[in-house]
Formats: C-alpha cells, sequence, structure tokens
C-alpha cells in the first residue's frame, strides 16, 4: 500500500470513529436503543431543522411535535425522537418513515436537558454560570454583572430579555430565557469565543418548562418575589416555589439571596450555611453566613452614594444608577463578583462605571437642551415594580409626576386592578393605555385597570398608546417628570396576531423633539 492510500485510509477510519462518536446512538445512550445513524445537529424547533438533523418532537401545551412530521422530514432530517406518552399522534410510527428513522423516547421533554448538555459537550462546566431569578431585578443584575466583568477586563456572555450575546446582543424570539437547546447552543458559542462567564436570566416560565435543564450553575442569584404569573402557576405559593426550587435545588457553588423581604428570609432560612445574605434594609442573618449589607446614604437625579459592610470589607461609592430598588440590584452584582474572587476595590471602582440596560429607568434625552418634562422610559409591569419606579422618581419630582401605563393581555389580570391601584395612589396623573393587548379587548383591559382606581381619581384612558404618550409629553408641564411604563426596551407591540414596530423611546423622543423651538428642530 503506497503512503497516500494509507494515509488516506487512515483518515477514513478517523472520519468513521467520529461519525460513530456524533451518532444517534450516542446521543441517546441510556435513553433510548438507536441505530448508529451519523447526524449533523439537533432541534426541538420544526422551523429550523436542516438536513442530517435530530428533530425532538415533544409535547407541546396545544399540539405534538410530531404534527410537523411531513414538513420535518422535507427538510432533510436524519431521525425524528419523539415523546411516546402521547398516544395517536400522527406519524407516531416506531422504525423508519419514509427514510427517517424513528425512535420513541417517554417523557422526552424531561430528557432534553441530558440530550442537549451531551450534544454541545457541557458549555455549562466550561464557564462560571451565573443564573438571576426572581420578579423584577432580573435583567438589570444579570446585565451588569456582564457589563461589570467587562469593566474588569474578562469576558462575559448575557442571556436574558434584552438579547443574548458577548460584546453585542442578539435578540432572542421573544423569551426571557430561550428554550432548553438554543440555551445549550448559546453557552457553547459563547465558550467557543471565550467567555469564562455567563450571567442568565432565569425566569419562571423557563422554570417550569425546564428551559435550564441540564446546566450546571455556579451561582444562582435571587432578587425579590411579588405578584407575577399568577395566571401561569396557579396561585402566589406555586409561583414561589417555582422560584425556591431553583435557589435550593441547584448544586451551585453559591447561593446568593436578597433577604428585605419575608420570602428572602424564608429562602435563606432553608439554605445551607454557604449562602450570601444580600440586604439594603440593614436586615442581618445568622454571623455564619456570608453577608453583604449596602446602605443609601445619599442621592441624586443620576445615582446613590453607598456604603458597604459585610464578609469582605467596607467600602464607600457612589452607584451611577437612581432608586433603592437598583441599590439592591447592584449589591446582588457586588456579592457575585466578591463570589467569584474579585478583589473588593475593583468591584467597587467597576460598579461606579457602569450604565443602565435599555428600558430600565431610561431618560430619554434630546441632543439639544429645551425646556420640556423630564421622561423616562422603564420595563416595570407589576404592582412592585411601579411602586418602586415611581417611589424614586417622586424624590426628585419638582412639579406632577405622570405615568403612562397599560397591561398585558393574556397575562395575569389579577394584577390589573392592583397595577392601577398603585399608579392611582403614587402619580399625580396616571394615563391608561394599550400595552402588548395580544387577544384579549384593549378597551376591556384598560376598564379593568381602572377599576382598581379610586372615585374621583383623575386617571385619563387613551388606548392609542402613541397618542397617550404624545398626549402625556404635550400637556406636561417643563418641571414635571413623565414615567412611561411597561414596555421598556420592546421595539414591538402585539396587538391581535399583528406584531407591530412600535418603541417607547422612539415615541417619547419624537414627542420631546415637538417641544424645541422651531430653530433647535431637525430640518
Amino acid at each position: 500500500m503506497s503512503l497516500t492510500a494509507e494515509a488516506e485510509l487512515t483518515m477514513a477510519k478517523r472520519k468513521a470513529k467520529e461519525t460513530a462518536a456524533r451518532s444517534l446512538r450516542w446521543l441517546l445512550n441510556g435513553i433510548a436503543d438507536a441505530p448508529p445513524v451519523a447526524i449533523t445537529g439537533i432541534s426541538a424547533d420544526s422551523r429550523t431543522v436542516a438536513k442530517g438533523d435530530v428533530f425532538l418532537a415533544c409535547r407541546g401545551a396545544t399540539n405534538h411535535g410530531l404534527t410537523f412530521t411531513a414538513d420535518v422530514i422535507a427538510s432533510g432530517a436524519a431521525a425524528i425522537v419523539w415523546d411516546s406518552e402521547t398516544d395517536g399522534q400522527p406519524g407516531a410510527d416506531e422504525g423508519v418513515k419514509d427514510g427517517v428513522v424513528m425512535v420513541p423516547v417517554a417523557g422526552l421533554s424531561d430528557r432534553l436537558g441530558e440530550i442537549a448538555n451531551r450534544w454541545f459537550g457541557a458549555p455549562s462546566r466550561r464557564m462560571k454560570l451565573s443564573g438571576v431569578t426572581g420578579t423584577n431585578g432580573k435583567t438589570t443584575v444579570a446585565f451588569l454583572i456582564a457589563q461589570s466583568m467587562h469593566l474588569l477586563n474578562t469576558r462575559c456572555a448575557y442571556v436574558g430579555t434584552l438579547g443574548a450575546g458577548i460584546e453585542t446582543l442578539e435578540r432572542q424570539a421573544g423569551l426571557t430565557t430561550p428554550g432548553c437547546i438554543d440555551l445549550h447552543r448559546n453557552l457553547a458559542d459563547f465558550a467557543s469565543r471565550g467567555a469564562r462567564h455567563t450571567a442568565l436570566e432565569v425566569s419562571s416560565h423557563a422554570l417550569a418548562q425546564k428551559r435550564v435543564d441540564g446546566l450546571a450553575f455556579d451561582s444562582v442569584l435571587f432578587t425579590n418575589l411579588s405578584r407575577d404569573h399568577v395566571d401561569y402557576h396557579g396561585s402566589m405559593q406555586a409561583y414561589g416555589e417555582t422560584k425556591a426550587r431553583f435557589i435550593l435545588a441547584q448544586d451551585a457553588r453559591h447561593r446568593i439571596i436578597n433577604i428585605d423581604s419575608d420570602f428572602g428570609r424564608q429562602l435563606l432560612a432553608r439554605s445551607t450555611n454557604d449562602a450570601v445574605a444580600v440586604s439594603t434594609a440593614g436586615n442581618t442573618s445568622d454571623e455564619a453566613r456570608l453577608f453583604l449589607q449596602m446602605q443609601a446614604v445619599g442621592r441624586d437625579d443620576c445615582g446613590t452614594t453607598v456604603r458597604i459592610r459585610g464578609s469582605w470589607g467596607e467600602n464607600a461609592f457612589y452607584l451611577p444608577l437612581a432608586g433603592d430598588f437598583n441599590a439592591a440590584n447592584a449589591a446582588l452584582v457586588l456579592a457575585q463578583l466578591l463570589c467569584w474572587g474579585i478583589p473588593l476595590q475593583a468591584a467597587v471602582d467597576a460598579l461606579t462605571h457602569v450604565t443602565p440596560p435599555p428600558g430600565r429607568m431610561q431618560k430619554v434625552t434630546l441632543p439639544t437642551e429645551t425646556l420640556a418634562p423630564t421622561v423616562f422610559v422603564d420595563y416595570a409591569h407589576t404592582p412592585a415594580g411601579l411602586e418602586a419606579v415611581l417611589g424614586t422618581l417622586r424624590a426628585h419630582c419638582k412639579g406632577k409626576l405622570w405615568c403612562v401605563f397599560g397591561c398585558g393581555g393574556d397575562r395575569d389580570k389579577g394584577k390589573r386592578g392592583a397595577m392601577g391601584e398603585t399608579v392611582a395612589r403614587l402619580a399625580d396623573q396616571p394615563v391608561v393605555t394599550t400595552d402588548n393587548a395580544r387577544s384579549e379587548s384593549p378597551g376591556e383591559i384598560i376598564a379593568v385597570v381602572m377599576d382598581g382606581m379610586p372615585a374621583g381619581s383623575s386617571a385619563i384612558a387613551i388606548e392609542d398608546r402613541a397618542a397617550a404618550i404624545a398626549f402625556a409629553i404635550a400637556a406636561a408641564a417643563d418641571e414635571d417628570i413623565v414615567l412611561i411604563a411597561g414596555k421598556g426596551h420592546e421595539n414591538y407591540q402585539v396587538v391581535g396576531n399583528l406584531r407591530r414596530p412600535f418603541s417607547d423611546y422612539q415615541v417619547a423622543l419624537a414627542n420631546l423633539a415637538v417641544r424645541l423651538p422651531a430653530e433647535g428642530r431637525a430640518p
């Protein structure tokens, strides 16, 4: 045999070995019997299946992945692995269908994390993964962790409501936490690009739907708990326990818990002694635990001067984020940095240079100074979230405090009246409008919100959101503050089945520009 032929044979054997190592049999080892079919990728979304992929057909809330068998076969899939716990599904054959291998797996949804982790090479174990859960603050905490690590010259990725990425964020498919396979794929991509840390928002829906299964968390963080998503979980107790399971059941090195709520203190009591207790209200815990206390000692329109003390020492610094709720967010971020071995002074220095994430207490700024109300855009969409933001703005408001807000359709209906009551109590002029109405009538949602307001409230209802924003900015005096709440960074609005472009920030900016003197306007 010639040297060339021998080299070709060696290469062929190596390719055959690699193919066998990435076969369907390897992927499902210990899960189901499967032939050694060569595969090139995995997907649980029939729309993204490519030639040579395995389609993982799970049971959904309204249908089964097998409904899309014909489309998947037409895409050139190598195999379909399907959840066999639902009988009588179309195409639910075992063996081969139209040249595509069909493999049944009972409870497939419960095995997606294991399968994804295997396919992508356990990406969460190639980095330190920080998972942030809670009703409010997840985005800010996760975003600031990633931003702080970048300021410390360490590559850290972010995944959450704002998107996913390292240097720049790419928008996801409308989910705070991506689907299980997409999430593992993201982490694998980050690891290949040199990220050794990732900050991940973990929603209660993601936990209930097992989107974070198969991940190894270095740290788990809890922000707070207030009413949200009760329509999905059934009760506040069930909602809270979903969060608690994530904090308590993960085999994480660090558990970082804000104890400024009854639920946070309960979580701490149920956790092991290695948990870090974080407080901005002076709450204390068992002295055997690690702790971090942050106290606001000064405030201005742009930020807060804070003093800290705890297991890592004492310090004081200026945090360029307004509001006590942001001090609470920053305290969790600081605790995470310290748990990762960042020296206290270096961690503090990073936090003095952070900027808020888009749509979180984001000031709408014109390039030219003009007399006009101060306008903020914020994502607050719960009673507690609105209370925190309005409370912060009240301290800086010299005139009237306006609030333009609505409630999302097809979501927790029980919080609508409470949101109305909160805004009526804390704002001088509520303007109730449409949020993402989805399949519900915007007018009916608005009526429920206004029913939660006291008789004689000054609230104004304007169904069209752009018109509501325009009205508030035109009617507000120069010394007033206008908060546009509920959608934050979102650049769309969902009405019925239509997802149309819409940005609170851009609409507000355009209306502020109308108040410019004629010589200051763009031609």
